[in-house]
């Protein structure tokens, strides 16, 4: 009976964590100033524009052309042309335009709407479904590794320039989810984190020397 107890307490406890974190696994992005233009607001939360807008507009998209087959009335290599024309929308990244929320917004509808022309553009392609479907699954395999690099090397850059320097456990940005850990009687994770990046930077620098 204690044992049960026990493990309903640490299921508890992962509950509470997770709910601690709420607010970053749907922003994806710290709560301060600087990531503000990363956000979208709706209601009492804040999402991630990339992550929802970008995969739903995507998922939906793939969808409809399926279910009313509009893949097999549209050429194979116009949506292949046309899907790279709508995601090559992620180069304006490079630009600041996306600085502007509703750029932002429309690029990542551009890109989930291109990556599904692609998606169908692919397996419309002349060679057997199964090398098709392994065609599919490599290509998005790439892109979705290079926007994941991509994105946490922006995030790396941002916070290596701010004042606070990848000092998490002082951050502005993890505000709510330290208080939210203090509030559930929960170890704080962000300090610990902070603490393990500063030992290994600090066993790195022992060895040179």
């Amino acid at each position: 009976m204690k044992d049960k107890e026990k493990e309903r307490s640490k299921l508890s406890e992962a509950l509470l964590v997770i709910k601690s974190f709420g607010s970053f696994l749907l922003r994806h992005h710290p709560e301060c100033e600087i990531f503000k233009g990363h956000a979208i607001k709706f209601r009492k939360h804040e999402f991630c524009i990339g992550c929802f807008i970008g995969y739903p507009t995507s998922f939906i998209t793939i969808i409809i052309l399926g279910v009313f087959k509009l893949n097999e009335s549209i050429p194979s290599n116009y949506l292949l042309i046309f899907g790279i024309l709508f995601m090559s929308t992620f180069f304006l990244s490079f630009t600041g335009a996306t600085k502007i929320k509703f750029i932002k917004i429309s690029q990542k509808i551009f890109i989930g709407f291109g990556s599904a022309l692609i998606f169908w553009g692919i397996l419309s392609l002349s060679f057997p479904f199964s090398t098709n479907l392994i065609i599919d699954l490599l290509v998005f395999s790439v892109i979705l590794t290079f926007f994941n690099v991509y994105h946490a090397y922006g995030l790396y850059k941002t916070c290596k320039k701010c004042e606070y320097h990848f000092k998490w456990g002082q951050c502005s940005g993890f505000e709510t989810i330290r208080n939210n850990l203090k509030k559930y009687d929960l170890p704080n994770l962000i300090v610990d984190i902070e603490f393990r990046s500063k030992s290994k930077k600090e066993n790195k620098e022992a060895k040179i020397k």
